[in-house]
């Protein structure tokens, strides 16, 4: 059946509410000289001292769109070229991009990191060479390309996992141990269960460093407005306690929703670029995990549409109580399957009920809270990435005012939607 075609009884009678523009009050310290930083960082290390004239070097890259990522590389290319390395990239991003080498190539090209743009090549391949075993009996994979390097470069951000908590979570020895082992690695890993990935992520990481010729790590840090602000490099043998003192600083700093309690939560855009689960839990409290799962008072949470750099993977849409037709005709079923297969992410790839447009979906939504139109507390960003500016209805005005760390940035506007029932963007 056409989903088009079914009808709600009574959402005719609905009626949006009026929005307000508002904004979170937090200082946005950011980095501004790139290159500088990475070379002064690099300078600390002892990566000079481990490089050789025609040294091999492979540089390590994710799946998560990092603010200057593609500058950050720029930065390390210069530095590896000026002690006689000879670079190239290699996608550390498990089964991203579909789980296939040129589905890898791709989702690096959207972060503007590509032979064109950097002049140097990009190999990816999924071909994994076995480097043994954990004392656990834990099965390690790496890159083959990347062990076949003289020395290897880890790029990573430092940030909460979305499933589980620990010392370590995503950073440095993630990518280590998942990234580089590519499908087969993050299969391998993920089987374990999600309860045990804050013990085997580090066993498999240290393994890793022990065996293969990482050289250096450049971890990445990023402020409220996901913009880049701090960068760090890091000597392998140091990996393990440097990166949990930066996690420990991250998980401070990290942003919240400022509100208490949330009717329905409008999310622009979600995407695998964003998050692992395309909406981060740790901003809306639902995960897969019973450990993240810790319900932050959001009733409905409706995503109205993909980033374009997420290629249709729709990791985390079962986070979601209600989607659109065209957010699920945007889904790349074998991109999302590969990744949630290997993640063992069921819960999170579930659909939910799909109705024909924005407009649809909001008003079924609100005819579902049994409260006068006006009255429904509806928040609405433009991702869980970026929660500073947000859009709020009337019926948070009281608590907006009484927080001193809201500022009120815009005149109170109905939402409205065009022809087609798609949301229009602020202002309306």
């Amino acid at each position: 059946m056409d989903i088009s075609k079914v009808k709600v009884i009574g959402i005719d009678k609905i009626k949006f509410p009026e929005m307000i523009q508002i904004e979170q009050n937090v200082p946005d310290i950011h980095l501004t000289n790139i290159f500088e930083t990475v070379q002064k960082q690099i300078a600390k290390t002892k990566f000079n001292k481990k490089i050789k004239e025609g040294s091999k070097v492979a540089i390590a890259v994710g799946s998560r769109n990092i603010n200057k990522l593609a500058d950050v590389v720029s930065a390390i290319i210069t530095e590896v070229k000026k002690i006689g390395g000879i670079p190239f990239i290699v996608p550390a991003m498990g089964s991203h991009g579909g789980g296939i080498a040129d589905g890898q190539k791709k989702v690096l090209r959207d972060f503007g990191i590509s032979k064109e743009s950097l002049n140097i090549p990009i190999i990816s391949s999924m071909k994994t060479i076995k480097l043994g075993e954990t004392k656990n009996n834990i099965p390690v994979y790496i890159d083959k390309n990347a062990m076949l390097a003289d020395a290897i470069i880890i790029v990573a951000r430092i940030k909460p996992h979305t499933d589980f908590s620990g010392d370590i979570e995503s950073g440095l020895l993630k990518m280590v141990a998942v990234g580089l082992g590519k499908h087969i690695g993050a299969t391998t890993i993920h089987n374990y269960g999600i309860e045990s990935l804050f013990k085997i992520i580090p066993e498999v990481g240290l393994k890793v460093l022990e065996k293969a010729p990482i050289v250096l790590g450049i971890a990445l840090l990023e402020n409220n407005f996901s913009k880049l602000s701090e960068i760090v490099a890091i000597d392998p043998e140091n990996f393990l306690e440097v990166e949990k003192k930066l996690l420990r600083k991250e998980k401070q700093l990290m942003p919240k929703l400022p509100l208490s309690e949330i009717d329905i939560l409008l999310v622009n855009e979600i995407g695998k670029d964003i998050s692992g689960a395309g909406m981060d839990p740790n901003i809306i409290g639902r995960s897969k995990s019973a450990e993240k799962n810790i319900g932050k008072n959001i009733h409905i949470i409706i995503p109205l549409d993909f980033t374009e750099k997420t290629h249709g993977n729709a990791a985390g849409i079962g986070l979601s109580d209600l989607i659109t037709k065209k957010l699920f005709e945007k889904i790349d079923f074998n991109v999302f399957y590969t990744n949630l297969l290997a993640s063992n992410g069921y819960l999170e790839g579930k659909i939910p009920l799909v109705l024909k447009n924005d407009e649809y979906a909001i008003k079924v939504a609100m005819k579902t809270l049994n409260k006068n139109c006006e009255n429904v507390k509806i928040v609405r960003i433009q991702n869980t990435s970026n929660i500073i500016e947000m859009e709020v209805s009337k019926a948070l005005l009281e608590e907006v005012k009484n927080n001193k760390k809201i500022n009120i940035v815009g005149e109170a506007r109905r939402l409205k939607a065009d022809k087609g029932g798609n949301l229009l963007t602020y202002p309306y």
